[in-house]
């Protein structure tokens, strides 16, 4: 950034301004400080919607703030986050570009609850870091325990009771395994040998003895794990979420107004288990050795998964018991009861979905490879959806392009193609010496090769955003493809994947 303006004559420094919130003040890599968290977001969501530098922009802020050259950093920036509050409620709250919240950070530490509380806290995947007390490294107190957790008077005295005696003889146990290890290896540390006797005690741990756990999240992510605790089951659980949602709120008070309870799992939950309730046939005891068993085509694992995830019941009997009611000699014991085929539990599962609430975690379980060809513009949308696993493709002009029928509209078709046409023969020459690097010739509206695998989740994501209005007609395109596919091979889900494709 080039620094303007003279203290002398009263006018503001840019390069002093920011001086106290950037690492360095001219180089093209730089990290950001002592800013608030919601302004940090404000000014990466700049990048998408200015030409400016984000420095330039920090400056402009500051400026209409009424910073001073040479003061020390404001802590709150009261005027910058009113600013920043302004943007989210208008682009986040109120257009759902909800991708700005992940550039901003909240910090969380919750302590003492349970270690079944933490692993519903944890049950996230991206966007949200996790660090919990270990089992190895720290020796639970023997008198701690979780016990308000909703039970009435007299089961809360039998479960205290019972896990009281599981912490006594796990604090014993922890004790004589780290006396007989140190006696058997005294040359090794000590500190080896207590988490080793933890390691082999911790079994004995109740899921009621309290932990601590510390949360990073982006506020995007965080928003969404809270809207998921505040709708859980559990008492302990939804407190716990309400009350990360007020402290994160003193954090990022405008980026947290989607993260309302969403109890659309639960109640895909009750639904599956009312439609299957005392209707699947009690397996048989399978044998040990008898591992497991693969289920043929698409909709009976769709299925299959949706009943292991509610019912709860071990996978390998559950399994076999799906085999032999679907395709057993069973099947016309149970066809009367789940209809014929898998739909009635499909429909059960999904049909239980609001307009913002993703398909359940079952459909993970059902999975998808496709060969994709597309311009290199609809790659790197698709490789924003992290959870697809797909290589990137080396770009080139073999595979042709296509011009968007928009742009043919505008009767601008041909002087696209005259500029696509015209790369050509530069790709070819600087390709013949080196592949890799002659990417940077080739434009993004060239058609790249890629195999794409994703499970039925993710692809539903992928194809009720991705076909949506005011989308890119080229990925909208083949999100239509995606859902011609996926109908075609799982033909129950017609009824709820959502396919825009009106123009």
């Amino acid at each position: 950034m080039t620094a303007t303006g003279d203290n002398r004559t009263g006018k503001v420094d840019p390069v002093a301004v920011v001086a106290p919130y950037v690492t360095n003040p001219d180089r093209d890599v730089f990290a950001l400080r002592g800013l608030p968290e919601e302004v940090v977001a404000v000014l990466f969501a700049y990048y998408s919607r200015s030409p400016t530098d984000l420095r330039t922009a920090l400056a402009r802020m500051l400026e209409a703030e009424g910073e001073v050259v040479g003061a020390a950093p404001v802590p709150v920036l009261a005027g910058a986050q009113e600013k920043a509050e302004a943007f989210h409620e208008k682009w986040v709250v109120g257009y759902g570009h909800n991708s700005v919240a992940e550039h901003a950070t909240v910090h969380l530490a919750v302590e003492r609850c349970s270690i079944l509380a933490a692993k519903v806290l944890e049950d996230a995947r991206i966007g949200v870091a996790f660090t919990e007390k270990s089992t190895r490294f720290v020796v639970f107190d023997e008198a701690a325990l979780v016990t308000d957790v909703g039970w009435p008077a007299a089961e809360a005295a039998i479960y205290e009771a019972a896990a009281r005696d599981l912490l006594r003889a796990y604090a014993s146990l922890v004790a004589r395994a780290e006396a007989v290890l140190v006696e058997k290896w005294p040359g090794v540390p000590r500190q080896a040998l207590r988490a080793h006797a933890c390691d082999l005690c911790r079994g004995l741990l109740p899921a009621g003895v309290p932990t601590n756990v510390g949360i990073t999240a982006n506020a995007r992510a965080l928003a969404h794990r809270i809207s998921l605790l505040r709708a859980s089951p559990l008492d302990e659980v939804r407190r716990i979420g309400e009350a990360m949602l007020a402290e994160a709120s003193l954090v990022v008070p405008t980026l947290l107004r989607h993260a309302e309870p969403d109890g659309s799992r639960d109640e895909a939950a009750r639904r599956v288990r009312a439609l299957v309730a005392g209707r699947l046939i009690p397996p048989r005891e399978p044998r040990m050795d008898e591992g497991w068993i693969k289920l043929p085509g698409r909709e009976v694992p769709g299925a299959y998964a949706i009943l292991r995830e509610i019912t709860a019941r071990p996978a390998d009997r559950l399994a076999q018991a799906i085999v032999e009611e679907v395709y057993g000699a069973r099947w016309q014991a149970c066809s009367g009861a789940l209809g014929q085929g898998p739909e009635p539990v499909i429909d059960a599962y999904l049909g239980a979905r609001g307009p913002h609430d993703a398909p359940g975690r079952a459909l993970e379980s059902v999975g998808y490879l496709f060969e994709v060809v597309g311009d290199y513009g609809i790659w790197r949308d698709l490789a924003r959806h992290r959870l697809l696993s797909s290589q990137p493709p080396v770009l080139g002009c073999d595979l042709g392009y296509r011009i968007p029928d928009d742009l043919e509209a505008l009767g601008l078709g041909g002087e696209a193609r005259a500029a696509l046409d015209g790369v050509v023969a530069a790709w070819r020459r600087l390709s013949a010496v080196h592949p890799l690097r002659a990417q940077y010739v080739v434009p993004l509206a060239y058609r790249v090769r890629w195999m794409l695998d994703a499970n039925l989740r993710e692809i539903f994501h992928v194809i009720e955003l991705r076909s949506r209005r005011g989308g890119h007609e080229n990925y909208r395109r083949l999100a239509w493809q995606f859902a011609d596919q996926v109908i075609d091979g799982l033909p129950a889900v017609r009824k709820h994947l959502r396919v825009d494709r009106n123009s």
